[in-house]
């Protein structure tokens, strides 16, 4: 008789569930990563901005409409880059519940593979014990037919 762990089906639920999370927590970095990139691309177009300023102050000629615009668009981009962090701060909560998400459904998944684990012991130990008697019962007989 070959072991059968009767919540096979179990262990086959969680480990789906725990690559889904894990799924679930690889798209919220992946959503992390494209957030920062564009992070980083507002806050170069920012410093391009600030040097853009600097070398029109350097001229000498001051123009200072080209220079509001130039105030406008930093405070739209640093209202922007705001935004960003802001919207990265939610992220990282999302990321945090979803990391807890997988951290828990891989504890399920464990406790389920311990539990076949010691069954699968205990049948192993049952097992070797019936091949004892087996082999005993064997050994008398043969005693018997000398």
């Amino acid at each position: 008789m070959a072991f059968q762990f009767r919540l096979e089906p179990l262990i086959t639920i969680r480990d789906n569930t725990l690559k889904e999370k894990q799924g679930e927590l690889a798209k919220a970095y992946e959503a992390r990563r494209i957030v920062e990139e564009k992070q980083r691309q507002l806050q170069q177009e920012l410093a391009e901005n600030v040097e853009t300023g600097r070398q029109r102050l350097q001229t000498g000629i001051i123009d200072i409409d080209f220079l509001l615009g130039l105030r406008r668009h930093e405070a739209y981009l640093n209202a922007q880059i705001e935004f960003v962090h802001g919207h990265l701060r939610q992220i990282d909560e999302e990321i945090e519940r979803r990391r807890n998400a997988v951290l828990e459904a891989n504890k399920e998944l464990k406790i389920i593979e311990k539990l076949k684990e010691k069954r699968y012991e205990k049948y192993r130990t049952e097992e070797n014990r019936k091949e004892t008697i087996r082999l005993d019962e064997i050994a008398v007989k043969k005693r018997n037919v000398e």
